[in-house]
């Protein structure tokens, strides 16, 4: 009787310790669990299911295909409903490839890893923060597997903007009638904490602190959540400084002078000042038009896209600053250059001419197309309607084109318009068959190899190369 009993009790002590520890996983799938963002992109897009909840500072939950945290942004795993021990995320891609499981890193508590395109995060707590430090992170499916029973209540989040110039509202959100308790002096918060309120809690910060703060209901306490804010300053530039920069800088209070809008292309401007140029991309700035001259200072952030330089939007943007001075004149004012200067990556962001150039194409899964100057060539991308058809490799041309971008780090424009050039002062065309050891140049003047084809100079005199 005595082992029976002894039996009976151990088998439900074990019962009671498996039923007190059970792990339960809670799986959330792109297209049938979705978000409220309705596929667009917001800050703190949330999903909440059987008691998990995923924030993404900044991302989507809300698509058919996959959830998506964007680049610089955090993804908060959170659990109500007992202690987190695990989440297999499955992306799109694998290892640190951009999208894939890799780009997370720094996890506020636990550990986590990736093979292939699953990212394991593994610990022991209500909440953790991930972040995608490298590249934007896309997801099928996340799977979260926690222990019933829990001890601990959701650490809070803590939202707000960062960088930021002057201050910042900067909320805490912790688990329904919780209150919150933080600190600004990168010590861990307790609940003798002197900084403290309901839950959610909203203050201003107007320096740069590390923000903590737990959640406290009951007998229940959170885990630490944290959040670094950085307080910035503007720093003064011009269109020739911000050429000089390779990598983005925001919050940039750009001067002008006498400076000229030399091309409108949908959301960018492009402003020349002397020798330089930028792009003012998707800056709502509509009193910059055609021909415009502009003086004067403006707000807003650096961005270095594919080597061309950019100034976009922030919060301080605006032509308060600005002295813009309209003009009725709607011809073109492109700067003289070469194909291997644009090669070079001179001229970028602003109108160029190329002079004497032969075109040609190159078929493929697509045709592309060239301008060329002797062995150099550029492609011309974003606009073949301006193309001769057909292209008739021994006429030269004017293009007039915006470098609006680069493939690879290789120069391309976007043709705006291309003119045939009509040779002057050629009384007698002979072909070039008694020459073949004298250099070569084409009518711009730039020496050409012998393989060059058209309309030549050689010897002083211009020559059929067939």
């Amino acid at each position: 009787m005595n082992k029976i009993l002894r039996f009976s009790l151990l088998s439900l002590f074990t019962l009671i310790c498996g039923m007190t520890f059970a792990q339960t996983t809670v799986t959330f799938v792109a297209g049938t669990d979705k978000g409220a963002d309705n596929g667009t992109a917001v800050d703190n897009a949330s999903l909440t299911k059987d008691g998990i909840t995923i924030t993404f500072s900044n991302g989507v939950l809300g698509r058919t295909d996959n959830y998506r945290c964007y680049k610089s942004k955090t993804m908060t795993i959170s659990s109500t409903v007992g202690n987190i021990t695990k989440v297999e995320l499955t992306c799109t891609a694998s290892d640190d490839a951009q999208y894939g499981p890799g780009c997370f890193t720094n996890p506020t508590v636990g550990t986590y890893s990736y093979s292939g395109k699953i990212g394991t995060w593994t610990g022991d707590a209500s909440s953790f923060v991930l972040s995608a430090s490298s590249n934007q992170v896309r997801m099928t499916q996340i799977a979260v597997t926690y222990t019933s029973g829990a001890t601990t209540i959701a650490a809070p989040s803590i939202t707000g903007a960062t960088p930021f110039v002057g201050s910042t509202d900067v909320t805490i959100t912790g688990a329904t009638g919780s209150t919150i308790y933080y600190t600004l002096d990168n010590t861990d918060p307790t609940a003798s904490s002197t900084l403290t309120g309901a839950s959610p809690l909203t203050f201003t910060l107007d320096k740069s602190a590390t923000v903590k703060a737990i959640a406290v209901s009951g007998t229940l306490t959170s885990t630490v959540a944290s959040k670094d804010f950085t307080m910035m300053t503007y720093t003064d530039a011009t269109i020739a400084s911000l050429n000089d920069l390779k990598a983005n800088l925001p919050f940039v209070n750009l001067t002008l002078t006498n400076a000229k809008v030399v091309y409108i292309d949908g959301s960018s401007v492009y402003v020349r000042e002397g020798d330089k140029a930028i792009d003012f991309f998707n800056t709502g700035l509509s009193a910059l038009t055609l021909n415009s001259t502009v003086s004067g200072t403006v707000k807003g952030d650096f961005s270095l896209y594919k080597n061309i330089p950019e100034v976009i939007k922030n919060s301080d943007t605006n032509a308060d600053g600005l002295t813009i001075t309209p003009s009725t004149v709607t011809t073109l004012d492109p700067v003289s250059t070469t194909v291997s200067d644009l090669l070079a990556l001179k001229h970028v962001a602003d109108l160029v001419k190329l002079t004497g150039v032969t075109l040609t194409s190159v078929s493929g899964t697509k045709t592309s197309y060239y301008a060329n100057s002797g062995d150099n060539k550029i492609q011309l991308y974003g606009n073949d309607t301006v193309l001769p058809n057909p292209i008739d490799a021994t006429k030269t041309y004017t293009v007039v084109a915006i470098f609006n971008t680069t493939y690879n780090n290789v120069a391309e424009v976007k043709p705006i318009t291309i003119t045939e050039e009509t040779p002057t002062g050629i009384n007698t065309i002979t072909t070039n068959e008694d020459n073949a050891n004298s250099p070569i140049f084409n009518l711009a003047g730039q020496r050409v190899s012998k393989s060059y084809k058209g309309i030549i100079i050689q010897n002083g005199k211009k020559l059929l190369n067939k």
